[in-house]
């Protein structure tokens, strides 16, 4: 088991991002680099200096066309999604380095290196009505994260406690299901001229601020600096970021400038 840096990670992180690249480019699909990876891009030039993943995002025909027909020119990188994966089952996809190993203090099965692919969904055409589809989702949100996190030497022991609590409560919910659920609020997301778009399957929980956009954000693109690489971003960033963050430009005081995420063992597959 060889070990891999963090700084390796996000290598292959980038080179997994040059292939989507290149596939959507040849295959004319549409992304943008998005949350903290497109704030990344405009602030740093590269990722968040404190951050180790990529998101991007696709208007949902492009994202199913891309989960259907994605594969690594190498033979090495694989869309994970939950339709098609049985041990998979986040309602959004992830292409990851098969030949690598990224353990997570999750419930999830661990896969290899990747980053995360969003859909853009078509929601309604006034704002009101799309924080309402977004809102609709919260609950099934709340209890995937449940169901996802695991109490570790990381929590105090009244939060193990708590966080063992809750598990107990949703002991009837799978994850497939709870994806399940969502989707049935998603799939009926059908008018294509609809005003605003949005990530209907955000993980988060919060403001639909965070998740709601008008449409014309997402339909001109352009390529910016990602460290030593170019890739694409919505030519509307500067509204996205500002309605997103507020000051994006203004980093956060240094006691916040941690990863979200839990990122346990990092190795190369033998």
């Amino acid at each position: 088991m060889k070990k891999i840096s963090i700084s390796e990670m996000k290598q292959i992180q980038i080179d997994i991002l040059k292939d989507i690249h290149q596939f959507c480019e040849s295959n004319h699909l549409h992304y943008t680099l998005i949350f903290g990876s497109l704030l990344g891009a405009i602030r740093h030039k590269g990722y968040i200096p404190w951050d180790d993943d990529i998101d991007i995002a696709m208007l949902r025909p492009d994202y199913e066309k891309f989960v259907a027909n994605y594969s690594g020119k190498e033979g090495f990188y694989h869309v994970y999604d939950y339709r098609n994966d049985a041990d998979y089952h986040h309602p959004y996809a992830k292409v990851a380095d098969t030949r690598t190993i990224l353990e997570e203090h999750t419930s999830m099965k661990d896969i290899g290196i990747n980053i995360d692919v969003f859909p853009f969904d078509y929601l309604a055409d006034t704002k009101e009505d799309s924080n309402r589809l977004i809102s609709a989702l919260d609950g099934f949100k709340k209890k995937f994260r449940i169901k996802l996190v695991k109490p570790g030497k990381k929590n105090v022991w009244w939060k193990r406690i708590l966080i063992r609590l809750a598990k107990a409560t949703q002991i009837f919910w799978s994850m497939k299901k709870i994806t399940e659920k969502e989707y049935e609020i998603v799939n009926s997301l059908s008018n294509e001229n609809a005003k605003y778009i949005g990530v209907a399957v955000d993980p988060e929980i919060g403001p639909a601020y965070r998740s709601v956009y008008p449409r014309t954000m997402f339909e001109k693109f352009l390529k910016v600096p990602f460290d030593n690489e170019e890739f694409m971003v919505t030519a509307e960033y500067d509204a996205w970021l500002t309605q997103m963050y507020g000051d994006y430009m203004t980093p956060p005081p240094a006691g916040n400038r941690t990863s979200p995420h839990t990122l346990s063992k990092i190795y190369w597959l033998d």
